[in-house]
């Protein structure tokens, strides 16, 4: 795949985008084994979420939670799923929730290429017990079915133009049952005008599909129907820049949801074969065949198979060519070697003849490289007495800048220190005051109640830990976001609303400042050394570098603001 990024042909080099996202694409599918790592990892924890003793409503929500995962990943792992929850509705005399399960399984039956079975199935839903909801899943469910009935016959161009009329049928009688919250509204709607000559609606509902494509992440099931309901429009209008970006976007989604009944990346495979990328397409058919027969789909095996042929014979052909181009080429070589060994032996003579010359020269060369040599040996030693110099001044200037930034902080913390104290000799004495006023007053329960009462010294404290906040992030303004960086992503620390730093980010301003003791800031934030000692443990845990070195990058973290 790597080799694929740097080697294939670039047949789109008078569209830069196109070729870019293609270049884009080849990077996703060479990632692929990680989303599938992250796949596997997602059911392994479902799985450990087992229990013998579950509630059938409760293993009836994780079945649905492992066929979310499944249904486009491993069909038969999700026909499992799916029939033990019709079992399970069954039990619960539940009939709606029995009449969905069932329409998973058409769904499930179709894609793998079982399409009687899915007919069997499908007629034995009851629709007079489906809601609104479901009758739109029915529909959307034999339409499905009809799709791949079509694509099935193959050569059967009747029965599959009956299949596709039916299918384009049952779209209108599914208009009835959607609203425009669900999240199949816009490409539902698209597959609608796709086929028809454009008017205003149409163009509408694409404008709009548009505006979601453009926007989304392009990593889920409906990101993918998007893009690739898009990509139809745009080639029924015989927009084939449009139509092959959004089937890029359609396989880079499906590539990453792990959709392994794929049909944007089959698509995009033919359409690179009639470029002229073989070696692309060639790769682009792999990831498919291997994909659809993991899955397993038959219907796609079937297509795949027909378009790897088309590859095949295609890279055959340009074997071919290559080995005529070869002989050709080795023929023009066995010419030239004739000429370059005429042209060796024209050479000797001639060398001959220089001979003589170069040995005068040998004597006067050998003085001069006595001479550069000595030369360049003082030229090394100044080398070295300069790199020495240079490396003394790095030195100097590293210190001097410590010196300096470590003066600052001084400066900065020793006025906060005298305008804290001198704060707190204030309120000592108005504290002082208002307990005499109280004891003359003869208020004795006041007096007992201000004294044990914690209030106070826990304004003190907050107004302590803000003023410490303010003034460190005044000397170091990125310190924050220089300490999540070194963090993984998903543990970076977010601050509510107010906060200028939480107790976690405190004690590493304290490390910063250069106090490493537990003991040391546990006093100073008022808890037990274990307590900082357990939170710098678990920090540690989260960085994205080594723990044994996380303390002395954190102590350089921070541009000193001046």
């Amino acid at each position: 795949m790597l080799i694929l990024l740097f080697f294939s042909v670039n047949v789109y080099s008078d569209n830069e985008e196109l070729e870019q996202l293609l270049i884009k694409l080849d990077s996703i599918l060479s990632c692929s084994d990680k989303y599938v790592a992250e796949k596997e990892t997602k059911i392994e924890e479902l799985r450990k979420r087992q229990s013998s003793v579950m509630k059938p409503e409760e293993k009836l929500w994780l079945n649905k939670m492992f066929y979310d995962e499944f249904y486009v990943y491993n069909a038969d792992s999700a026909m499992i799923y799916v029939n033990d929850n019709i079992d399970i509705s069954r039990e619960l005399g539940r009939k709606d929730w029995e009449q969905e399960w069932l329409l998973n399984k058409v769904f499930l039956l179709s894609a793998t290429g079982l399409l009687g079975d899915a007919e069997d199935v499908i007629k034995s839903i009851d629709i007079n017990n489906l809601n609104k909801d479901l009758m739109f899943q029915y529909y959307d469910s034999k339409i499905y079915l009809y799709s791949h009935l079509g694509q099935y016959i193959g050569s059967n161009q009747e029965l599959a133009y009956a299949y596709y009329k039916r299918e384009a049928e049952l779209k209108f009688e599914a208009q009835k049952y959607i609203n425009s919250a669900h999240p199949s509204y816009h490409s539902f709607y698209a597959s609608l005008y796709k086929d028809y000559p454009r008017g205003e609606e149409g163009d509408s509902i694409k404008e709009q599909l548009k505006r979601i494509v453009d926007n989304s992440p392009l990593n889920t099931r409906y990101d993918a129907i998007n893009s690739y309901v898009l990509s139809v429009m745009y080639n029924n209008e015989g927009d084939e820049y449009n139509y092959m970006k959004y089937l890029i976007y359609s396989a880079m989604a499906d590539i990453r949801i792990c959709n392994r009944d794929i049909a944007s990346l089959e698509e995009l495979s033919n359409i690179l074969y009639n470029h002229s990328d073989i070696d692309r397409g060639y790769t682009y058919i792999g990831y498919c065949l291997k994909s659809a027969l993991l899955y397993p789909n038959r219907v796609r095996v079937v297509n795949i198979s027909s378009i790897m042929d088309k590859l095949r014979y295609a890279y055959q052909k340009r074997n071919i060519e290559q080995e005529n181009k070869l002989r050709t080429s080795l023929s023009t070589v066995s010419i030239m070697f004739v000429v370059l060994l005429v042209s060796i032996f024209f050479i000797y003579f001639q060398n001959r003849k220089l001979v003589k010359s170069r040995r005068n020269l040998d004597e006067s060369n050998r003085l001069l490289s006595q001479h550069l040599h000595e030369l360049s040996e003082a030229q090394q030693m100044l080398a070295d007495v300069n790199n020495e110099l240079s490396d003394v001044n790095e030195k100097l200037k590293t210190s001097n800048n410590q010196l300096q930034e470590s003066n600052y902080v001084k400066e900065e913390y020793i006025g906060y220190v005298f305008s804290i104290c001198s704060s707190y000799i204030s309120k000592l004495d108005e504290y002082r005051k208002n307990i005499g006023r109280k004891l003359k007053a003869g208020q004795i329960d006041d007096i007992k109640l201000l004294t044990s009462s914690t209030t106070m010294v826990q304004n003190e404290l907050k107004e302590f830990y803000h003023s410490f906040d303010a003034i460190f992030l005044h000397v170091y303004p990125d310190f924050v976001e220089d300490f999540n960086s070194l963090l993984r992503p998903e543990e970076r620390i977010v601050l509510k609303e107010g906060e200028l730093l939480n107790t976690e980010l405190r004690i590493y301003a304290l490390v910063r400042l250069g106090i490493s003791d537990s003991v040391k800031i546990a006093e100073f934030l008022h808890c037990s050394p274990q307590t900082v000692y357990n939170n710098r443990l678990k920090t540690r845990n989260k960085a994205v570098i080594p723990k044994e070195k996380f303390a002395d990058t954190v102590r350089s973290l921070g541009k000193m603001q001046k």
